[in-house]
């Protein structure tokens, strides 16, 4: 029967972590046969056969489970045939599967991660054509955009490389002139288009590949090289520590809610288990939505609650990867992972969830050095920090009149024509925000706190500005709520003409404010609101517009910033909490780059 095995050239390749050896296939042959129901007899069954310098191992046979549109306690049963076949050559692995996978202790014992640069090397070398690339971002902040897809037929010419040091490639697919291949690193998948292949055909392909796979030098595209890049886990200078880890809380409801061969979380205690429902799952996964500060004492990384000293868990960096030694949190007790298309507590490879998240790599580390980063099993650099963060710089803008705000509005009494002197409201009027139309958007249904049209520049703009005030700090904690103000509002700066009446009929009014009625003109320059209402409708409908948004805020210095970023440069690691803010403002430029908008900060000298 194997003779009649066709496959694609589509297989998932590992390093191979210790030899393996007859008895290693034949147990885990009989863990598979074990861990499903009713299996027929085989229907092909080889191991470890000689074939060239390779070897390959397979296994078939069929076996029953339940549908995936039904509940396993239905009691219904579809029979299914599945198949492995696993390839040795050199120092590779490479496995091609259809409905059956290998056992977690098999993969931990003998298959290891392929460096990303080596999967570089071997698939996006310097000849390849990028027709299709799904990136992810290097931000733990859910308020950045997580991950997108581009395709074009030659994506150089398409795409814009103003933003892509912050985001990691995940997988692509290359035009060269001997294929087209694709490639997803971090699963380790590799595959060509090509028509269905026998056995000896495939086993040719896994040495082909496995050979790419060794090259310790070549030619990368360049095109690639735009993206962060990737690096050893040996490549961390030892004064380099992990600071903050984030849990992939959106990577884990895929698997959780979205996949159709996906996961159930499940609680034990004593004989019973019992599935969590969707409204429980989802409270288990607010818990672990949050940055946990990383603490290294006594040359221990102790992950901890943000803003206590509770450990959660700690950290082992090795050379290979980076392991999550569980989390003590009261919401995670007795939660475990079982598969979804097995009856509920018969998965024998369940497992508790803090341990399935550190094996699926759902978690992203951030370092002292604030060019890395560890995702999805794997350590990048954007280089867009070499030399003092440059380009982070850039975004920030001085205003010296925010150095002596006191406030963000000031006080409020019935005759006051102007806010106050010295608040932030006050330095965006006066100083900021030089648009000829100036309105102010505070409270409501608000897109900004003001909102400025220039219809004399060449091109025309339309800018949103975010007034805060606060103490002067390098803490992420002042940013939060502008930013996700600012996020949430770059889809309406276009400004919707089917929204734009309640907004000219809402400006057209005083402002008022902690029970206050002021004399404050809403509409503070621009001239009549019939007159502010065409140069709106003519500044929106500009081809050529410019989209601006500004955070103005009185609690963040620009010399310090540029201090602690030479300073970095220079080896000196930053805090936690400088690490936690420059990552939130990241977030926020790139969210504004991904939606064609020019984002800024406004602080003080």
């Amino acid at each position: 029967m194997i003779e009649n095995l066709e496959i694609g050239r589509s297989g998932y390749f590992y390093q191979r972590k210790r030899p393996l050896s007859n008895e290693a296939i034949e147990q885990l042959f009989r863990n598979l046969r074990a861990q499903t129901r009713h299996p027929s007899q085989n229907l092909f069954r080889i191991v470890r056969m000689q074939l060239g310098e390779a070897r390959y191992s397979t296994i078939s046979f069929s076996y029953e489970r339940a549908p995936s549109f039904l509940a396993p306690e239905a009691g219904v049963s579809e029979r299914v045939f599945g198949y492995l076949l696993i390839v040795e050559h050199g120092l590779h692995i490479a496995l091609f599967k259809s409905g059956l996978d290998l056992t977690s202790s098999f993969k931990s014992a003998f298959l290891g991660k392929i460096a990303s640069e080596r999967v570089e090397r071997a698939i996006a070398r310097h000849d390849a054509v990028f027709e299709k690339l799904r990136l992810r971002n290097m931000s733990i902040s859910p308020l950045a955009l997580r991950s997108k897809t581009l395709e074009a037929r030659d994506l150089e010419n398409a795409v814009a490389t103003s933003s892509a040091s912050r985001f990691i490639p995940q997988g692509y697919s290359v035009r060269r002139p001997d294929g087209v291949y694709s490639a997803t690193p971090t699963t380790g998948r590799i595959a060509v288009r090509s028509d269905r292949a026998d056995v000896e055909a495939a086993v040719a392909w896994v040495a082909e590949i496995s050979t790419l796979l060794r090259l310790e030098d070549g030619a990368v595209s360049g095109f690639i090289r735009n993206f962060a890049r990737p690096l050893e886990l040996t490549a961390i200078p030892p004064d380099v520590r992990p600071t903050f880890i984030g849990i992939d809380i959106m990577g884990l409801s895929d698997v959780l809610f979205s996949a159709d061969d996906g996961v159930r979380l499940v609680r034990t205690g004593g004989d019973a288990t019992e599935a969590l429902s969707h409204t429980e799952a989802e409270a288990v996964l607010a818990s672990l939505d949050q940055p946990f500060p990383i603490v290294t004492e006594g040359g221990v990384d102790q992950v901890r609650l943000d803003g206590g000293d509770a450990q959660v868990t700690t950290l082992r960096i090795g050379s290979t990867r980076i392991a999550l030694r569980g989390l003590e949190l009261p919401a995670l007790v007795g939660i475990s992972v079982e598969r979804r298309d097995l009856p509920l507590g018969e998965d024998p490879n369940a497992m508790p969830l803090a341990r399935y998240i550190d094996r699926e790599n759902l978690f992203t580390v951030l370092f002292s050095d604030l060019a890395l980063a560890y995702i999805d099993g794997s350590l990048f650099r954007d280089e867009a920090l070499a030399g003092g963060g440059e380009a982070f710089l850039a975004h920030l803008h001085v205003e010296a009149s925010l150095a002596t705000a006191d406030s963000e509005k000031g006080a409020f009494a019935a005759d006051q024509v102007a806010f106050a002197p010295n608040s932030v409201f006050r330095s965006v009027v006066d100083a900021v925000a030089n648009d000829d139309v100036l309105l102010c958007d505070d409270l409501g249904d608000e897109w900004a706190d003001f909102i400025g049209v220039s219809t004399a520049t060449s091109p025309t703009m339309i800018s949103f500005y975010h007034a805060k005030h606060g103490n002067q700090s390098l803490s992420a904690s002042a940013f939060h709520d502008s930013v996700g103000q600012a996020i949430k509002n770059l889809g309406r700066m276009s400004l919707p003409g089917s929204m734009l009446p309640n907004k000219l009929a809402s400006w057209n009014d005083r402002y008022r404010n902690n029970g206050v009625q002021t004399e404050i003109a809403r509409m503070i320059r621009g001239g009549s609101p019939d007159e502010i209402a065409a140069k709106l409708d003519a500044v929106r409908s500009a081809p050529d517009v410019l989209q601006r948004v500004f955070i103005v805020t009185s609690s963040l210095s620009r010399a310090q910033v540029e201090e602690v970023l030479a300073a970095a440069s220079h080896g000196t690691p930053p805090t936690p909490h400088f690490v936690q803010l420059y990552w939130l403002l990241m977030s926020y430029f790139s969210a504004c780059t991904e939606m064609g908008v020019r984002g800024y900060v406004v602080c003080r000298p």
